[in-house]
């Protein structure tokens, strides 16, 4: 079974370059505590634990913002995304009406004479609605197509 459209992506955690990260840092933390000389170490740790806890207070807002712009951009692309979705299914239904009339037409125009140019313009037509519906579903309809400059 697969996994609906909106689901968000999994995204992969990189534990070891997480963990190499906290043993540097500690590693680097206990050398600059033994390189202090033993009278400035109190100081020395109040320091490190200043820095700590302001490098934690400004990972915790990163953390909060890039949730908060992750979400609020996906909502966008949603709504942008269901949009065009609307806007070329009711494309999509006005071409089936279109056809559905000129099918009418021409099937109501036709008698026994002219039946085989009835039958081979009805498969013209089917054949352009193909054309033109599988164009506005895949986005290649005229107006929709990106250029390559």
């Amino acid at each position: 079974m697969t996994e609906p459209a909106t689901s968000t992506p999994r995204v992969r955690v990189r534990w070891r370059w997480i963990i190499a990260c906290i043993a540097l840092g500690l590693v680097a933390i206990a050398a600059g505590f033994l390189l202090a000389a033993p009278t400035d170490r109190t100081a020395y740790v109040a320091s490190v634990l200043a820095g700590v806890g302001t490098t934690l207070l400004l990972v915790g807002f990163v953390v909060l913002l890039e949730r908060r712009i992750v979400d609020t951009t996906a909502k966008v692309v949603q709504r942008a995304v269901d949009a065009q979705r609307k806007a070329s299914d009711a494309r999509i239904e006005r071409m089936v009406q279109d056809f559905e009339d000129r099918m009418s037409a021409e099937w109501t125009r036709t008698d026994p004479a002219t039946m085989d140019a009835t039958k081979l313009r009805t498969a013209e037509l089917t054949g352009e609605m193909v054309e033109r519906v599988v164009e506005e579903a895949t986005g290649q309809a005229r107006g929709h197509r990106r250029d390559a400059e």
